[in-house]
């Protein structure tokens, strides 16, 4: 592997690593918010404190309950929106060169060999993409090689010159494009 892979791996590794500590402080952040605004609703007018109020057990039982279930929707909602916004954005990295890959099939089925539109710069599977260019490489210089057979060996049959080795290169051919 070389020096470049290297780092560009260990950098899409590190991008990776940042927008999960994102992710973690924001929700942790949302977490810090919710208990303070729970804490702040179930405190009684003479401003006790949260301690005074789980000893005094009266006001905890009337309030404590419904304040954090409220509190706990509040984050369970905000974190499953912050997750799908997150799973969202980061599939469209995923997503846009599966789709990209699809057209291209479309193109070369409908058109036959033809150039393959390339990814977004940001985009993954990028060695995916190098892997099919290399194949649609592969298989129009297979298709120039059998055209160019096919054409030699009908010339060859035209003028009956040989055509025992125009036959045995054409099956060659064939041999050599079956899976």
């Amino acid at each position: 592997m070389t020096d470049q892979a290297t780092v560009g791996k260990n950098s899409r590794f590190l991008l990776h690593l940042r927008l999960i500590a994102k992710i973690a402080l924001i929700v942790g952040a949302a977490s810090c918010l919710g208990m303070v605004l729970a804490l702040s609703f179930i405190t009684d007018k003479s401003g006790s404190s949260y301690g005074d109020i789980i000893r005094s057990y009266s006001l905890s039982r009337q309030n404590l309950g419904p304040t954090l279930l409220i509190a706990g929707l509040f984050l369970v909602s905000f974190s499953g929106i912050v997750t799908w916004v997150i799973s969202l954005y980061t599939s469209f990295y995923i997503a846009g060169p599966l789709y990209r890959f699809a057209r291209n099939y479309e193109l070369f089925i409908e058109k036959g060999p033809t150039t393959p539109v390339p990814t977004r710069k940001t985009d993954q599977l990028k060695n995916e993409e190098q892997q099919i260019k290399q194949s649609i490489v592969r298989l129009q210089e297979h298709y120039h090689a059998v055209r160019h057979a096919a054409d030699t060996a009908l010339a060859q049959l035209a003028t009956r010159e040989n055509p025992d080795a125009a036959i045995a290169q054409l099956k060659e051919l064939d041999r050599a494009a079956r899976l």
